[in-house]
């Protein structure tokens, strides 16, 4: 009876399954890090405007929070505007934004219950806050020229620490 020997030219079953492995482990690797890099991709944004806000509340204690203003780099914001509002004297500006937004509260919650305002859950004073930053804080009007026609961009974000609303509750 003859024997089989395996033969040495092609790759073993076991061989075969270690290849395979091999390509889908680096198949999925790649994807991943696709994916990780493009949810990770933001255009570049950069600081134009920072606003230091501060005010004494009817508690006596002082609350104080500052705010970035960006913009994208494909929409910058023109050097002038920048440079005024960086100029402006914001000292007296947290003080008539708490004046008005404790004489004017919001009316609408963002939670899905209304809440008294003096809830921790109770979005109120946040809401009554943007509402009188909105009116506090102006930026003069200004676009962009783009392949896509005049465009305009601004975001805003304050910094980590920032209490302002809390004077509020």
């Amino acid at each position: 009876m003859a024997r089989s020997t395996p033969s040495l030219t092609g790759p073993t079953p076991r061989r075969r399954l270690v290849r395979w492995l091999i390509v889908v482990a680096g198949t999925a690797l790649v994807v991943i890090v696709a994916m990780v890099a493009l949810v990770s991709w933001r255009p570049g944004f950069t600081t134009n405007v920072t606003i230091p806000l501060s005010y004494v509340a009817d508690d006596g204690q002082t609350y104080s929070c500052t705010y970035d203003y960006r913009t994208p780099d494909h929409l910058p914001m023109p050097a002038d505007i920048a440079e005024r509002m960086n100029a402006r004297d914001w000292s007296r500006t947290g003080q008539d934004i708490y004046e008005w937004a404790k004489s004017h509260p919001a009316e609408h919650w963002t939670t899905e219950e209304e809440l008294p305002a003096d809830d921790p859950g109770s979005t109120r004073a946040d809401a009554s806050w943007s509402l009188a930053m909105d009116r506090y804080v102006k930026f003069p009007p200004w676009r962009i020229q783009t392949e896509d026609g005049e465009e305009y961009g601004l975001w805003w974000e304050q910094r980590r620490g920032s209490d302002c609303e809390d004077g509020l509750r």
